[in-house]
């Protein structure tokens, strides 16, 4: 998007009953092309809140795939985080095992793993509760700024 430019012209219109009346010319360069990136904004930002919460998520599945109990490799291997959905002004991401004894895994508190941990996924997202929100912003506002929108 270029850059708005203003350029001001202000000279005497003509002379008033008292005084004079100076009349301001203003012309905007670029208003067209911030038109159009305001109609977009709202698009463009979800967009941009979608990224940032994917990143986020990948940031916590790591953490979790850390945390998580190995056998053969199989519960580690199938963890995934959802591309993000957008509905109803609110976006979500999914954090997901794909095995179909994950939640036996995750859930068995009394286990004693050699490797890795019970509640794997929801103590790394406890963790990133703390920090996630600034980080959030951070993301959103950064990729805004690279596109040249604030």
């Amino acid at each position: 998007m270029p850059p708005v430019q203003q350029t001001q012209v202000v000279g005497v219109h003509r002379p008033a009953r008292r005084g004079v009346n100076m009349s301001k010319t203003i012309h905007w360069e670029g208003i067209d092309e911030f038109s159009q990136w305001l109609k977009d904004t709202p698009g463009v930002v979800v967009k941009d809140v979608e990224a940032a919460l994917y990143q986020e998520g990948e940031l916590v599945m790591a953490r979790s795939v850390r945390r998580t109990p190995v056998d053969t490799g199989n519960l580690r291997a199938s963890a995934h985080v959802k591309r993000p959905e957008t509905s109803g002004g609110k976006t979500s991401v999914t954090l997901a095992y794909g095995t179909n004894y994950a939640v036996y895994v995750h859930e068995i508190l009394t286990a004693n793993h050699p490797v890795g941990r019970s509640k794997f996924l929801e103590s790394a997202m406890k963790d990133a509760e703390k920090v996630m929100m600034p980080r959030l912003k951070k993301r959103v506002l950064d990729r805004i700024g690279k596109r040249g929108g604030v």
